[in-house]
């Protein structure tokens, strides 16, 4: 009698990829999640917060700065901080400072700021930074988009570590699925499972 030749069982993903992979997408996304955040947190935070009219000098890197003002309310109203009412030196002079849209928000404490001026910093080092105007506060914070820009590898490992996540889900599942089906199939003494 002849015995059919069976084809040999599909490899199985094994359980050790498909948890390495769960955890090195786990601990990837939460580095990278962490990378990014922390220094954001540490730059609002640690933002000096200089009164008006007043001066700071600063060690700044290069990148793009803004200077924030405090939002009011109708019946608190903040003196807006121009561009002219800020001066900024540095290392080769006079930088240039022109007004922004209030569309970045800084929440410290229980005060609301909104950027109102910026400059750029080609060259690291220290500079003095003159605001002029009403009397009040400001903070002068590396732009938020600006700061995020320059994680911007560690925001791309945040997906890429998804991706290993669901990978090695995937491959979890699809192998105890098969390590299910041919239990079954060796109870029954059926051939396993293709």
């Amino acid at each position: 009698m002849d015995v059919p030749p069976q084809r040999p069982p599909k490899p199985r993903p094994r359980l050790g990829l498909a948890i390495g992979l769960i955890v090195l997408g786990i601990a990837l996304g939460i580095l990278s999640f962490v990378m990014v955040t922390l220094p954001l947190l540490r730059l609002v935070k640690e933002a000096p917060t200089l009164a008006t009219p007043g001066s700071v000098t600063l060690h700044l890197n290069k990148g793009l700065y803004k200077v924030f003002e405090p939002t009011g309310t109708v019946t608190n109203a903040v003196a807006p901080i121009h561009a002219a009412d800020v001066k900024v030196s540095g290392p080769s002079g006079g930088t240039p400072v022109s007004d922004t849209d209030p569309n970045e928000n800084i929440t410290r404490g229980n005060r609301r700021y909104a950027s109102a001026a910026a400059f750029r910093v080609s060259t690291p080092g220290d500079y003095t930074v003159r605001v002029g105007g009403a009397h009040g506060q400001a903070l002068i914070v590396r732009s938020l988009a600006d700061a995020v820009r320059s994680r911007v590898g560690w925001v791309a490992a945040i997906p890429i570590g998804g991706l290993f996540f669901l990978i090695g889900l995937v491959l979890l599942i699809v192998g105890i699925v098969r390590r299910s089906r041919a239990k079954r199939a060796a109870f029954s003494g059926e051939p396993p499972p293709a």
